[in-house]
């Protein structure tokens, strides 16, 4: 490690943290009385509601409902425009949820999507949160629209990951106009959660109603009687895109913000027992072309998972030969960097409870990145023996404990390669109040015959998220991993990294700032390290006035980027400046704009940008420093067709740059969608020209919300390869039932038209059984 390591944080660094913090706390929001309800309680001797999705059984007679909704968009702070009444009652060991959403013209109501877990930002749509143990930070996350989707979740930190939250400005949850967090992503708000619970919803001459039956025992939360939960509602209102709240959220946050959530009293909460196993089945087909000779192999096989409540705060997992034919593929990506490109966990094993666990700053300094078990570096699926995880909330302190093992690392000849490996995890958090401070400890040991001598690695960590004010957070984390000095090339020793962040939000305001140091030996194996040696100080600001003079705008959003990355000898490596100086956000829906980037690169050794039909094009090692201009316009996304085009113009290194990003999405009907893309990169540099293409094609048809076909088909010629995933879904309950999944990959460079590469086919069918 660098000696002068802490010494390092430069007064000019310091300054950003230190000015952003005596940003006045007038422009902190300001306190507000958070509305109270008590829910109903259901009479032991009666039935409870049925779950047809109309709010009108003699059991919702006795539940006074909550009326009072606010906006947030597009006029903040005013009475909601369309009534909502929202009654919420307990018994028989379960919640019942029932909505009226009010439409004084039904026949406008939108609806987008009629898949589980879809988004629901372009949908009418309610999203809800159950802070179960009313810390003011955790919750447990469900939504739906008036199809009766399952859209589920939970939600840590507020949806904050270093400082920053995950929503950004409308529903959250994807149930407004925020980014939301990608499926499949490691982040504060994780959507893979799939909770065991049932919903129906119907359009009706009132507008649409929602019955919501969601047992105990799916939930975690402290026993006794008289309990309090922290209980928010976004409804989103499409056709006027406008969002309401339960509890008012003030502009520039989300639903996630559990702080501000209304306070739910009077429950009662039994403990219970909670034990689920899930085994599955599967059969599956796979010929790899590229071996001469190669037989179609066949496979059968079977495993279970087993999750068991020891408390209603405290869960185990555990699981023997896991599989994971079920997931999506990954989308392709075109990587025009010297740096490795992040493709997100999508296997449902370790996505649940995976906030629990993520250490670092995502994307950049991760000690823990799930897709380092059960896959190869080249992607290789590698069978996972079995393994545990325990999480939940003990003694105050948020607990996760994980441990793997995976089986020998084999080619597809079946031959060993590499040895077998053994995962551990254990990560502890203390809350006290909206600040949290926690450390992670991250091992990988080698076993087996294919062991090679000291083949192990560690990674330690301590972390602290401060909330200074209602609007100004403080994270930091500093790391350390240990590696053995006997390996004979790549990083060993012991090296350390670490992180500071600051970030303040109010209506109008995001401002953040930070810097990270990574040491040159500093080797996180079971995480994601893009990059090592280096100190990266960063900016942004983000400004989002709503003008009332021009009633078509919604906002203007201009929005300044910063970040470098030196050496330890104080050279520059890299940098990007990121001006968007101009974007609009009309009232009724999309965005436009204009940016300019500029970026510096010193590579110090030549690197490959394109290398195919024997042509390779190589950037010499130098210093680079170029510009481009960037065009953008977004079409309203409740639309039946939507349209996004981005264009580059600039250079590119020591060359020119052309690029076009297109996208469109086709609503065919609320049960049948479908989108095509296309990027095209056109790049002249002195050591030759070429163009890359990228080609997206989804389609999705839900025959009902549990049964679900969709297709990716991407060409990328970057890499001159077709590939189709076509995906048949049967839900049953929490995301299990029956599986068919068929994987195509073709070479189209080949004097063979299209020659086929791989194929597979796999039939899996998993249940749910429960005590």
């Amino acid at each position: 490690m660098h000696r002068n390591y802490f010494s390092c944080c430069r007064s000019r660094y310091l300054a950003f943290i230190l000015a952003a913090a005596l940003i006045p706390t007038a422009l902190s929001a300001q306190t507000r009385q958070l509305p109270t309800f008590t829910a109903g309680k259901l009479d032991p001797s009666a039935e409870g509601p049925t779950i047809d999705g109309r709010v009108d059984d003699a059991a919702w007679q006795g539940v006074q409902p909550y009326t009072n909704f606010t906006q947030q968009d597009p006029n903040e702070g005013e009475p909601a425009s369309e009534k909502t009444e929202v009654r919420i009652l307990v018994g028989k060991g379960t919640i019942y949820i029932g909505i009226i959403a009010f439409d004084s013209d039904p026949s406008k109501i939108i609806v987008s999507q009629a898949r589980r877990d879809a988004s629901l930002s372009d949908t009418d749509s309610v999203v809800m949160v159950f802070d179960t143990f009313n810390d003011t930070q955790n919750a447990f996350v469900f939504g739906t629209n008036p199809l009766g989707i399952e859209y589920d979740g939970q939600v840590a930190r507020e949806g904050q990951t270093s400082g920053v939250s995950q929503g950004g400005g409308g529903g959250g949850g994807g149930g407004g106009n925020s980014s939301g967090t990608a499926r499949g992503g490691i982040s504060a708000f994780n959507p893979n959660w799939d909770g065991d619970w049932s919903v129906k919803s119907q359009i009706t001459e009132r507008g649409w109603e929602a019955e919501l039956a969601i047992p105990l025992k799916t939930l975690r939360y402290q026993t006794g009687e008289n309990q309090t939960w922290g209980f928010n509602l976004l409804r989103n209102i499409r056709h006027k895109n406008e969002q309401v709240y339960l509890a008012p959220i003030p502009r520039g946050f989300d639903i996630y913000r559990v702080s501000l959530a209304a306070k739910m009293t009077g429950l009662d909460l039994p403990t219970r027992r909670d034990i689920k196993i899930i085994p599955y089945a599967l059969g599956s087909l796979n010929k790899d072309y590229v071996v001469a000779g190669e037989d179609v192999r066949k496979n059968a096989d079977f495993g279970v998972d087993l999750k068991w409540g020891i408390r209603p705060n405290l869960t185990l997992d555990a699981t023997y030969n896991t599989d994971f034919a079920q997931v999506e593929a990954d989308e392709e990506q075109v990587n025009l960097t010297r740096f490795d490109l992040f493709f997100p966990e999508k296997r449902p094993f370790f996505l649940e409870n995976a906030s629990t666990f993520q250490f670092g700053n995502p994307q950049q300094i991760d000690l823990f990145f799930s897709r380092r078990i059960g896959l190869s570096p080249s992607a290789l699926p590698i069978d996972i023996r079995g393994g545990g995880r325990l999480s939940g909330k003990v003694a105050g302190w948020n607990i996760g404990v994980l441990n793997i093992q995976a089986d020998d690392v084999e080619n597809i000849n079946g031959d060993t390669i590499g040895p077998a490996n053994n995962f551990s995890v254990v990560r502890l958090q203390r809350e006290v109040g909206r600040s949290s401070y926690g450390a992670v400890y991250v091992s990988r040991q080698g076993f087996g015959e294919a062991k090679v001598q000291d083949d192990w690695n560690r990674a330690y960590g301590f972390d602290l998220n401060y909330q200074m004010t209602t609007n100004q957070r403080v994270s930091a984390f500093i790391a350390r991993t240990d590696t053995p000095t006997t390996r004979t090339s790549g990083p060993r020793g012991s090296d350390y990294s670490g992180r500071a962040f600051y970030n303040f939000t109010n209506q109008l305001w995001q401002v953040s700032t930070g810097y990270s140091q990574v040491g040159e030996n500093f080797n996180p194996e079971v995480g994601f390290l893009p990059r090592r040696g280096y100190r990266r100080p960063e900016f942004r600001a983000f400004f989002q006035p709503q003008p009332k003079r021009w009633p078509w705008i919604r906002r203007f959003s201009p929005h300044v980027n910063y970040t470098s990355f030196y050496g330890f000898d104080d050279q520059l490596q890299s940098s990007n400046y990121h001006l968007h100086a101009f974007e609009i956000q009309p009232r009724q829906g999309g965005r436009f704009g204009w940016f300019f980037d500029y970026l510096q690169d010193v590579p110090t050794a030549p690197f490959t940008v394109f290398n195919r039909d024997g042509q390779r094009v190589v950037i010499p090692a130098g210093k680079y420093g170029w510009g481009q201009h960037g065009f953008e316009y977004f079409h309203n996304p409740a639309s039946r067709v939507t349209a996004t085009i981005r264009v580059r113009i600039g250079d590119y290194y020591d060359g020119d740059f052309k690029s076009v990003e297109l996208n469109s999405d086709y609503r065919i009907t609320p049960k049948a969608t479908a989108s095509i893309g296309w990027t095209r990169q056109d790049i002249d540099l002195p050591g030759g020209s070429f163009v890359n293409n990228l080609v997206p094609i989804k389609a999705n048809l839900s025959f009902t919300t549990s049964i679900n076909l969709s297709a990716l088909l991407q060409y990328n010629g970057q890499v001159g390869q077709f590939s189709s995933n076509v995906r048949f879904a049967w839900l049953n309950r929490s995301g299990t039932g029956l599986f068919v999944v068929y994987n195509d990959r073709r070479d189209t460079l080949s004097s063979t038209t299209l020659e086929t590469l791989g194929r597979s086919f796999v039939v899996k069918y998993t249940r749910l059984v429960d005590f």
